[in-house]
């Protein structure tokens, strides 16, 4: 149920403590486009969600994108009035929707390539981790800034949402590249790892397959209840009312497997299926070795990226997950099939 409303007898009602936020929530952030301020600003006024918890920016982002709070309900690319109560001005929302939101600044203003971007995950909340910097300033007035990743989960709430919050992207990088240099010189040590991670890998993934497919079968009924309804209502057989309730439901429940959805597709997807052969990995890091020291950061981030499945972030220590390849080479364009999207900083 949207923030500010309940519903009573299939209709959309405002809710009786939290009317008044919704409106707030526009009108700051018309002020002061930042989800972060806003953000702190509900919670010094003891503002949280309706569960309780501390805000995250990417709930208040969906609030300020909902165009149900100035009396309009949405579907696909499609808006119609609906006969609940605004809580805001369609003029406040339309001035909303047409702010820049806050970004993440760190790759965009530090001009240095972020050799682990789209790699790392934190062992503590399971969140990515996303490249930023801090700044250092001098008593002469100079500034140095300084890279490192960030925990996503405390960028969305705060530092103790997570006890890792960050690390210095030099200091990683350089262990990574470390550690893959001295697994390539080890090949006893690569068997046995390669050995141990196949029968983990085997043993985890049939549970998460079998879970993905569940939650894929209820998002498609979703959809097909979704379309039901819409049709309905334009065959009048189905009151707005009642259909910006049941579309207010089904988008609630769709947003949360779909939440859970892309996370076990992430585990499937860090738990390969795939057997790993120790002594084609091996000359795949040989070869890596070989070549790392004579490329440019660009080309170092995507010889990264296909070395690297991830690299998991603990208190103490750093996990490394590495794909099976043929020999590494540079300019292969195979790696185009199934890398990732990279930009550059």
């Amino acid at each position: 149920m949207p923030y500010g409303y309940v519903a009573e007898n299939k209709k959309l009602l405002p809710h009786s403590q939290e009317t008044s936020r919704p409106q707030y929530i526009f009108e700051r952030f018309a002020e002061r486009p930042s989800l972060s301020r806003l953000r702190d600003e509900l919670h010094r006024r003891g503002w949280y969600t309706r569960a309780e918890k501390p805000w995250g920016k990417m709930a208040l982002d969906h609030i300020l994108r909902n165009p149900i709070y100035c009396g309009l309900i949405h579907f696909g690319k499609q808006q119609f009035k609906g006969i609940h109560e605004a809580l805001i001005e369609e003029s406040l929302y339309r001035r909303v929707q047409s702010v820049r939101r806050d970004r993440s600044h760190g790759a965009t203003k530090l001009k240095r390539e972020f050799l682990l971007k789209w790699l790392i995950r934190c062992a503590e909340c399971g969140s990515a981790m996303t490249p930023h910097y801090t700044q250092k300033r001098y008593q002469n007035g100079s500034v140095i800034r300084i890279p490192y990743y960030r925990c996503t989960k405390s960028m969305q709430l705060n530092n103790a949402a997570c006890p890792i919050k960050h690390i210095n992207a030099d200091h990683l990088e350089s262990l990574v590249v470390g550690k893959l240099s001295e697994l390539s010189q080890n090949e006893a040590y690569l068997k046995i790892s390669v050995a141990e991670m196949n029968g983990d890998l085997k043993r985890k993934v049939g549970p998460l397959q079998k879970e993905t497919q569940h939650l894929r079968n209820r998002l498609k009924e979703i959809e097909q209840e979704t379309g039901r309804y819409v049709k309905a209502l334009g065959q009048g057989r189905l009151a707005i009312g009642r259909l910006e309730t049941e579309i207010a439901s089904l988008e609630s429940d769709r947003d949360s497997l779909q939440t859970q959805l892309d996370e076990f597709e992430r585990k499937i997807n860090e738990t390969s299926i795939r057997d790993f052969n120790a002594e084609l990995l091996f000359r795949t890091l040989r070869d890596f070795r070989t070549a790392f020291p004579s490329l440019t950061p660009p080309e170092q981030a995507e010889a990264l990226q296909c070395v690297l499945k991830g690299v998991t972030i603990h208190p103490q220590k750093l996990a490394l997950e590495i794909f099976e390849l043929e020999e590494f080479h540079p300019s292969s364009q195979n790696r185009k099939n199934w890398l990732p999207g990279l930009d550059s900083n």
